[in-house]
C-alpha cells in the first residue's frame, strides 16, 4: 500500500470515527468493562495460585517422594530416615533432601498467626518467616509453634512464599521434628536427577516400597484446591475472551449494515476494496486498543487495593490477555468483510440489492 493509499485509509477510519464518535466511545467501553474482567480474572488466577503453591514452587528439587497413601499431601506424608539411602540409590538420583512440612499456630508478641511449617536440612534452632509475616514479629523475638509447645527465636526474614494461603516459616529438621513428636523423622523427600523427572519418580515408587514420587509439576496440582481454583477462573477467563469476540463483531456487524448506502457510494465513486477494508480494520484496531489499554488502567487501580496475595498481574500475563483480546477482536469482526466486498454500487442509485 503506497503512502496516499495508507493516508486514504486513515483519512476515511478517522473521519468515521470522528462522526460516530458516541458508537464508537460505547463500543470502546464495552471492550474495556471486558477488558477489565479479563485482566482482573488473570490477575485472581495468578495471584491465589501463587498464594496456594509459591512455597513449593521456592523448593529444591525435581521430584517429590511421598508415603504411600498420602495422597501427594505434604502434611500427610510421614518417611522413616532410612529411605533416604535406598532412594539414592536409585539410577539417575544425584541428590536427596529430607523435608517436613505441616500446617502451625505461632505465637508471637503481636498475637497468633498460622504459618506453614517447614523443617529443611540445617543447624540451630532459630525460625525463619516469609516476608509477609514481618508485622507478627521482629528479628531475636521469640515465637511459640504449636503443636508441641516448641519455643524459637526469629532469625530473619526471606521470600518463603505460601502453602494453601498460608505463609511458610522455615526451621531445622530437628526444630520440626518436635513439634510432630508422633510422625517418624522426615515428611517427604526432595530429589534432584540427571534423567527425566517422570521416569526416575517411577523408578523410585517401584524401587522403594511404601513410597509414591511424582514429578515436581505433579506435586504442585495435588495441593489441595489449587487445580479446581486455577481451572475455574481459567474457564470463566475463556468465556469472557468469547464474549469479547462476539460482542465486537456483532457490533461491528451492525455497524456494516447500517452504512451499506454509504460504502456503495465509495464504490460507485471508484473506491477500490482494500481501502475499504484497511479503514474497516482501522477502527477495529483503534477501537479495541483504546477498550482494553482503559480496562488495563482501571484493573491496576483495583488491583492495587486487593489483599496482598490476592491479585497479581505479571506484565507477562497481562500482555498475553491484552494480545488475545485484540485478536480475538479481530477475528471475530472479519465476519463483516465479506459485506464490504460485496456491497452493491448501485445501491448508490436507490436501488435494492
Amino acid at each position: 500500500m503506497s503512502g496516499r493509499e495508507g493516508f486514504a485509509v486513515w483519512f476515511l477510519a478517522w473521519r468515521e470515527i470522528r462522526h460516530g464518535r458516541v458508537r464508537f466511545g460505547l463500543t470502546a467501553a464495552l471492550v474495556g468493562l471486558v477488558a477489565f474482567l479479563v485482566f482482573m480474572l488473570t490477575g485472581l488466577a495468578v495471584g491465589l495460585g501463587d498464594a496456594g503453591v509459591s512455597g513449593l514452587r521456592r523448593l529444591p528439587g525435581a521430584v517429590v517422594v511421598y508415603s504411600a497413601g498420602a495422597e501427594r499431601v505434604l502434611s500427610r506424608s510421614a518417611l522413616p530416615a532410612a529411605d533416604a539411602a535406598r532412594i539414592a540409590a536409585v539410577p539417575g538420583v544425584t541428590a536427596v533432601r529430607p523435608l517436613g512440612q505441616s500446617m502451625a499456630q505461632a505465637k508471637g508478641p503481636n498475637g497468633a498467626f498460622p504459618v506453614a511449617l517447614t523443617g529443611t536440612d540445617g543447624a540451630g534452632d532459630g525460625i525463619v518467616l516469609d516476608r509477609t509475616l514481618a508485622p507478627e514479629a521482629g528479628i531475636g523475638q521469640t515465637v511459640t509453634l504449636q503443636p508441641g509447645g516448641v519455643r524459637v527465636r526469629v532469625a530473619g526474614f526471606a521470600d518463603l512464599g505460601s502453602v494453601q494461603h498460608t505463609a511458610v516459616a522455615r526451621v531445622p529438621l530437628p526444630v520440626w521434628r518436635r513439634t510432630q513428636p508422633a510422625r517418624p523423622a522426615t515428611g517427604v523427600y526432595l530429589v534432584d536427577t540427571d534423567r527425566d523427572p517422570g521416569a526416575t519418580a517411577a523408578a523410585i515408587t517401584s524401587a522403594v516400597a511404601g513410597t509414591e514420587a511424582v514429578t515436581r509439576r505433579a506435586a504442585i496440582d495435588a495441593v489441595p484446591g489449587y487445580a479446581a481454583e486455577t481451572g475455574t477462573i481459567a474457564m470463566i477467563r475463556g468465556f469472557l475472551l468469547a464474549v469479547s469476540a462476539l460482542l465486537v463483531g456483532t457490533v461491528f456487524w451492525i455497524f456494516t449494515m447500517q452504512k451499506e448506502a454509504s460504502l456503495a457510494v465509495l464504490r460507485a465513486t471508484g473506491a477500490r476494496a482494500r481501502l475499504l477494508v484497511g479503514s474497516y480494520l482501522l477502527q477495529v484496531a483503534v477501537t479495541t486498543v483504546l477498550g482494553v489499554a482503559a480496562g488495563f488502567a482501571v484493573v491496576l487501580g483495583a488491583g492495587a487495593a486487593m489483599p496482598a496475595g490476592a491479585f497479581s498481574l505479571p506484565g507477562s500475563a497481562a500482555a498475553l490477555s491484552a494480545v488475545l483480546l485484540a485478536v480475538l477482536a479481530l477475528a471475530a469482526s472479519a465476519a463483516s468483510l465479506h459485506r464490504l466486498l460485496t456491497v452493491d454500487p448501485l445501491l448508490s442509485l436507490g436501488r435494492n440489492a
